[in-house]
């Protein structure tokens, strides 16, 4: 489980707590204050607070009275273009230019009382760029590890809400952490802030500054008023002035709020000491369940700060990716070995099928598919079922007309050409003309069976019709054979047919 560090800056001290968010619950391994002026400097007493502790990133929270909260109300349509929308309105209230801040934001559930109909309920949060940085390059300088994230004032505690027993998830939960030199007061409603303010005023200069600081409360509850919040029974007490002697009488008598300790929170298997130490760690706790992934608060890191910070985590996490890139190479090796010997194993079978199917239907076993092609050739080879003959009836027309002598007057009454048999009705001379065209049209070695079936003669006119039938078949082997027989059978023909004339003629 990633292990978070949290770095809360106060004003005479810095607490650390290492938090480890787990699967059913939350837990803690250490909680650490350091006081500055027991250290040479600010940086020294945060470097020793984290000496011995292992953590994979680290957060830290910039002081509410150096950063600007906006909770603003933006049209429903503004959501198209809400960052051009948002920079404008917020930078109107700021006493620095934009450009010289960072911004994060997040949008809110509407609550029905808060927000207007029909807008959008928008938390913003803007600091210096400079205090920004500084606080990062102190963090740097102190632990060796840049911040991934830098809160903003008591933001943070949103995120240690859910984790405390007793406190309803969907209502309002009222936050006061009372520190050295301010106050953070945090109104939550379901987990997310509904109000958030920087009091100027804290344990310091007590108790002559108690009116003061109460009048302030007392307009800050005012304003959450006039926001159109309902009433705030009781307040969650926060920080080192928590159990400050006689604080929860004079605000009960102040501002009508009831002090209460901090719910205990759910922790697995806690540490002697750290149940009663969560009210002081507070916003340290927060600030650390922030690097999770259900993060309530907001990020300054932002901007360039963001890329800046992006390249050193990724520096950081170098060993990490670098071993599981080795991992995913190496499983990525398994599975290639895998599919290939499983695709060895399928042609080898599909090889010995090949082999039992050519032996059964080519009559020669073979694993080779270009063999057995080849043998598959010769045996179509000669045995074609195409029912497209090679010649047409195109063809057979262009046949007749170059076998037919130049003497011979011929004239085609019907031609018929049907699935390789053609059947001519022609007009010609004589009978002995009509004998000579079939001699002619066998002559072709993919004419078969020639033959005149009949003949007659025309009326008076001396011509004769005849009718001549053939078949189209073009052999592969055996062409010349055919031919031969064709011209044999032809010249027989030929010779009783002209016998039969001279008996006629006499």
């Amino acid at each position: 489980m990633a292990r978070w560090l949290g770095i809360d800056l106060g004003a005479e001290s810095v607490r650390v707590a290492l938090t480890v968010p787990r699967y059913r619950g939350l837990a803690i391994e250490a909680l650490r204050e350091e006081r500055y002026d027991a250290h040479e400097s600010q940086a020294a007493a945060l470097r020793t607070a984290v000496t011995g502790l292992r953590f994979d990133g680290v957060a830290v929270g910039l002081d509410g009275g150096r950063a600007f909260v906006r909770l603003l109300n933006l049209p429903s349509a503004a959501g198209r273009e809400l960052s051009s929308v948002l920079a404008f309105e917020v930078e109107a209230t700021l006493p620095f230019e934009l450009d010289d801040g960072v911004m994060d934001h997040r949008v809110l559930r509407a609550v029905a009382g808060l927000d207007p109909p029909g807008t959008l309920p928008i938390l913003a949060g803007v600091a210096s760029a400079h205090d920004v940085r500084q606080c990062i390059e102190l963090v740097k300088h102190a632990t060796g590890t840049e911040p991934v994230s830098v809160g903003i004032g008591a933001l943070p505690l949103c995120n240690l809400v859910p984790h405390l027993r007793g406190v309803a998830a969907g209502g309002y939960t009222a936050l006061l952490e009372f520190a050295e030199t301010h106050t953070d007061f945090l109104v939550l409603h379901g987990g997310e802030p509904r109000l958030c303010r920087t009091l100027s005023r804290g344990m310091r200069g007590l108790p002559a500054t108690a009116q003061v600081w109460a009048r302030e409360l007392r307009q800050t509850l005012a304003a959450w008023r006039a926001r159109g919040g309902p009433p705030l029974g009781e307040v969650y007490a926060l920080g080192p002035g928590r159990e400050m002697q006689g604080l929860a009488e004079f605000l009960l008598a102040e501002t009508g709020l009831a002090l209460r300790p901090l719910p205990q929170l759910a922790l697995e298997k806690p540490r002697p000491g750290i149940e009663a130490s969560v009210g002081l760690f507070a916003k340290a706790i927060g600030l650390g369940l922030g690097l999770g992934r259900r993060s309530g608060d907001l990020n300054l890191r932002r901007g360039s700060l963001a890329v800046q910070e992006s390249y050193s985590f990724l520096r950081e996490k170098t060993p990490l990716l670098a071993g599981l890139g080795a991992a995913i190479v190496v499983s990525f090796g398994f599975s290639v070995f895998a599919e290939l010997r499983a695709l060895s194993t399928e042609r080898t079978a599909l090889e010995n099928e090949l082999a039992q199917v050519t032996k059964q239907v080519l009559g020669e076993e073979t694993r080779s598919i270009e063999h057995a092609e080849d043998l598959l050739d010769e045996a179509l080879s000669g045995k074609s079922d195409d029912p497209m003959p090679e010649l047409d009836a195109y063809d057979v027309l262009l046949e007749l007309s170059g076998r037919i002598p130049k003497e011979i007057v011929h004239d085609i009454a019907e031609f018929d050409f049907n699935r390789g048999n053609v059947t001519l009705q022609g007009i010609v001379p004589s009978v002995g003309d009509a004998e000579t065209i079939r001699k002619k049209m066998a002559e072709h070695a993919c004419f078969r069976d020639a033959k005149v079936t009949r003949t007659a003669k025309m009326g008076t006119a001396e011509r004769q019709k005849y009718v001549l039938e053939l078949s189209v078949k073009c052999g592969a082997g055996d062409k010349d054979e055919e031919a031969q027989k064709k011209d044999a059978a032809g010249d027989g023909d030929g010779r009783k047919t002209g016998a039969a004339d001279a008996g006629a003629d006499k």
